[in-house]
């Protein structure tokens, strides 16, 4: 992982939360299991995790472009940054999993963007700045009888310092 990821990460992290994407999640949960798991997650979630939850992936970014100045400061890359979030759910006695699922995802999509009403806000990188995020799709799938994932895939183009 580089600076610039994580850094993405750390200001993914700082979206999430400032558009209350916790609470969109943990809705659906018993009571009980609010405070002893988390919602989102790098990779993998937690065993036992319940559901919904959200996991996220980035791939590794490419350099679209390199620009260089006089002095170090005036160093930058253009990197492009794939990301997908994972929503898992579960069915509920009043929903199906699909339903649920959907409905989260159009939450996240509200925060980091593809919604049809909602413009999202930008990101605040500490080292560069975050461009554009670029919805890419989102799509769902049935994982078992009674679960579901959908899938939201971004690219964040990111202006990040480097030295050389």
């Amino acid at each position: 992982m580089t600076i610039a990821a994580a850094d993405l990460d750390k200001a993914m992290v700082a979206a999430w939360i400032a558009g209350n994407l916790d609470a969109v999640h943990t809705s659906y949960w018993d009571v009980n299991d609010v405070d002893d798991y988390p919602v989102l997650h790098d990779i993998e979630a937690t065993p036992g995790q319940p559901f919904p939850y959200t996991v996220f992936e980035h791939g590794a970014g490419s350099i679209t472009t390199r620009m260089s100045g006089h002095s170090l400061s005036e160093n930058h890359v253009i990197n492009d940054v794939p990301i997908q979030f994972r929503i898992h759910a579960a069915q509920t006695p009043t929903k199906t999993a699909k339903q649920v699922a959907a409905e989260v995802a159009e939450e996240v999509m509200k925060v980091f963007g593809g919604h049809p009403t909602v413009v999202p806000s930008g990101l605040t990188l500490d080292n560069g700045s975050h461009l554009i995020t670029q919805y890419l799709t989102d799509y769902g799938i049935r994982t078992e009888d009674q679960n579901y994932q959908w899938i939201v895939s971004y690219l964040f183009r990111l202006d990040v310092p480097v030295a050389v």
